[in-house]
């Protein structure tokens, strides 16, 4: 069962979120038309990639079927030091790497940590909006899980967080949510 569970854990996602994009879509269709733009601009790229995605990991699952002795990564380090002319080692994810798997339970939690992100950042846009959840989840996720510098971590947030925000507010002119809690408090002070 567990074998099972981390051969096919990517396409079980995958299909989550192709369920979670289509569903998105679907609804909107019945929106009038300026608001089904934007679900409309998210949903049907994400499906496609959702598509493309079950389509790698099926063509992946069957490459690792009749893979030979020497993996894809071997061969590829091969044909690379012969072009550079020394020795290349490519640092790749397991995913890449069918015979250096995670056990089930390292990939468990790493799939807990990535969903814990995700229900955070997604909890915090709710509660506190996008002008504060977004950064916060950037700085923290930089920080702790890509194990950035602080001075990195802070860059790259203010530099991400500003573009981000500039293409929706003043390019697409698109209001971001404020969140329920930062409304009342705004509320609260008047402001």
């Amino acid at each position: 069962m567990m074998s099972t569970l981390s051969k096919y854990s990517n396409s079980f996602m995958t299909l989550l979120m192709l369920a979670i994009f289509t569903s998105m879509v679907i609804v909107a269709s019945r929106y009038p038309a300026g608001a089904r733009f934007m679900p409309f601009v998210l949903g049907f790229p994400a499906i496609a990639l959702c598509l493309l995605q079950l389509f790698l990991d099926a063509r992946e699952r069957h490459a690792a079927k009749h893979a030979e002795s020497k993996s894809e990564v071997e061969k590829a380090e091969e044909q690379v030091s012969k072009a550079v002319g020394h020795a290349v080692h490519f640092d790749v994810g397991n995913i890449l790497m069918p015979g250096q798997e995670l056990e089930a339970g390292e990939q468990l939690r790493r799939e807990a940590i990535a969903w814990g992100y995700f229900l955070a950042l997604i909890l915090g846009i709710i509660l506190f909006g996008f002008h504060a959840a977004v950064p916060v989840f950037l700085i923290a996720f930089l920080r702790f899980r890509a194990n950035a510098s602080w001075k990195l971590s802070l860059g790259l947030t203010a530099v991400a967080s500003f573009i981000l925000f500039y293409a929706f507010e003043y390019v697409l002119r698109i209001s971001l949510h404020n969140g329920f809690i930062t409304e009342r408090i705004m509320d609260a002070i008047g402001g």
